[in-house]
């Protein structure tokens, strides 16, 4: 069979041979016939049995997840857990069974669909991943009312390569890493879980590949490219040896990034360079650290939100955020601000459907449109600052009369804390993401009224460029090296260190080793990432000079490339 080549997204880097294996799970049957109403509560009471089933399967895959990904991949199954105890999903199923009398399953299917088009329309682009999630859980829980045994490992032989139209995070877990080496799947985002999964167990992975069932054949021979997004189906005797080496350097390259843990990020001219972590849950921050991480450079606050009735306490938040502060001690923790908008279903918050959510009522406008749920955020932040280097950052600014206005709402809420005689540490620094072009067109004013900027490469570049990014027809149209987006970068960094504030980049940006030696000859000196992109990020690091950084960033703001 002659060669070919399909293209799709890089998801996880790396470069694997093998043969290729067509995963294709069964799906259960779903009944359809309407339920009698002295039917209902026992369809009722076989729902919740399949729910304790589904928990006990969702433990076991984060077992297994733990021993081969790490703790901090096996905690999208704590995620998984806490969707299966939501109201807001399995309360709904009730719901229907009881009030439209759905049999079990179809109230599975219908409300799994209701939600992941929710997530489908939210604006940010890793919660569009989740709706993965949602159709992971609906579909252990169909397969536990159908009766199906708990699923085993599958048992693949070497060198598998999975082709597959998508993977859930369970599936993943199933697969053994000493047989399978890469993943490749029709649909999916480098954002979601499956991705992340496979980043953490560095098995290449590519998602978006259009038609790549109908074209790989069971046992073929292939090679996965994840740096580049690349899958070569019957490679030809000249192609082979490359990727070979590739291979080989590959594991000499790991040997190398475990042994920089200790070793501080410097420039090989001495520049001290701070490499943070990006974090999604409290959790995380202790598996930040076995990464090298220096701190927390974006804590996402989301979790606390979402998939629920209600929206969290001042006490619940105030105890998430107080035990990042502590795990990190000394080091910064940057807590963001909600950055959700109308197309996000959370509580407390009654917004009309957007035609454009990307342009709408989100983030820091959102919070200010909602101020008893800002300033209870606000509460939470200021007093886990007493318990360690807290920042508080704010999320979508493009005006400075919004930053103006929240910065307001902070003082207010500091003369209650100090009425009330509740500590917190009032030097707290403050800043924003920038993330919009009129941010970083409005930087040198903006910078005036804060303590620090934290760029936003990813909805930087796509409001930039105007290209969604997930859209898989434009994705080669999404560049962070654009010129217009590397003058965007400059101005900002320019704006803060030029008055002698800091600046960090906290989007994906911060992590590409393309990328890096751009941005520090751009002036930035602080690098927030996936946990798992640091020691490489640092290796790169301590092999730059920042002068030979500087003259590549000029050459990339006038618009040339990188020789």
């Amino acid at each position: 069979m002659a060669e070919r080549r399909l293209r799709g997204t890089p998801a996880a880097p790396g470069v694997a041979v093998g043969h290729i294996v067509r995963y294709v799970p069964t799906r259960a049957a779903v009944t359809t016939t309407t339920l009698k109403p002295e039917e209902v509560d026992a369809e009722i009471a076989r729902l919740h049995a399949a729910v304790t089933r589904v928990r006990e399967r969702i433990d076991a895959a984060r077992t297994r997840a733990a021993a081969t990904a790490g703790a901090q991949e096996a905690a999208i199954f704590d995620a998984h857990l806490l969707m299966l105890e939501d109201p807001a999903f399995t309360g709904e199923i009730e719901r229907r069974i009881r009030e439209a009398h759905q049999p079990a399953g179809r109230a599975v299917e219908d409300t799994a669909a209701a939600l992941r088009e929710q997530f489908a329309q939210m604006g940010d682009e890793y919660l569009r991943a989740r709706a993965a999630d949602i159709q992971d859980i609906a579909t252990q829980l169909l397969r536990a009312l159908a009766g199906d045994e708990p699923a085993r490992p599958p048992e693949f032989p070497e060198n598998t390569i999975i082709v597959a139209e998508e993977l859930l995070p369970s599936d993943t877990a199933l697969f053994d890493p000493d047989r399978v080496v890469a993943l490749v799947t029709e649909r999916g985002s480098r954002t979601a879980h499956v991705a992340i999964l496979a980043r953490a167990l560095e098995m290449p992975a590519i998602v978006g590949v259009a038609g790549v069932l109908a074209q790989a054949q069971e046992g073929e021979g292939a090679i996965v490219d994840g740096d580049w997004g690349e899958l070569i189906l019957s490679p030809d005797t000249d192609t082979l040896p490359g990727y070979q080496s590739r291979l080989d350097v590959a594991r000499q390259e790991r040997a190398r990034l475990r042994s920089l843990h200790a070793l501080p990020a410097d420039t090989l001219d001495g520049v001290r360079i701070t490499l943070l972590a990006n974090i999604g849950t409290p959790r995380e921050a202790e598996i930040a650290l076995t990464h090298g991480a220096e701190g927390v450079g974006l804590f996402r606050t989301e979790f606390l939100f979402l998939d629920r009735p209600e929206p969290p306490s001042e006490e619940e938040q105030y105890q998430a955020y107080r035990h990042v502060a502590e795990v990190m001690a000394y080091r910064p923790v940057v807590i963001r601000t909600l950055d959700v908008g109308g197309d996000k279903p959370v509580p407390g918050v009654h917004l009309e459907p957007e035609a454009n959510p990307f342009l709408g009522i989100r983030g820091l406008r959102l919070s200010l449109r909602y101020p008893d749920l800002f300033r209870t955020q606000i509460r939470a932040i200021l007093r886990a600052s007493a318990h360690g280097n807290v920042h508080m950052m704010f999320p979508m600014v493009a005006t400075v009369q919004d930053l103006l206005d929240a910065r307001q709402i902070v003082e207010e809420v500091k003369d209650e804390l100090n009425a009330a005689g509740i500590p917190y540490a009032d030097d707290l620094p403050i800043g924003i993401m920038v993330e919009t072009p009129a941010a970083a067109v409005a930087a040198d004013v903006l910078i005036r009224e804060v303590d620090f900027f934290s760029i936003g490469t990813n909805d930087l570049v796509q409001y930039t460029l105007a290209v969604d990014r997930t859209n898989a027809e434009l994705a080669r149209r999404y560049d962070p090296l654009d010129v217009s987006v590397v003058r965007m970068i400059a101005q900002a960094t320019s704006a803060a260190t030029g008055i002698g504030k800091s600046v960090a980049v906290c989007g994906e940006m911060a992590g590409d080793p393309e990328a890096i030696p751009l941005l520090l000859g751009l002036g930035v000196r602080e690098l927030s990432m996936t946990a798992t992109s640091i020691p490489r990020a640092k290796e790169i690091v301590r092999s730059l000079r920042i002068a030979d950084a500087e003259q590549e960033a000029q050459r990339r703001i006038i618009g040339g490339l990188s020789d």
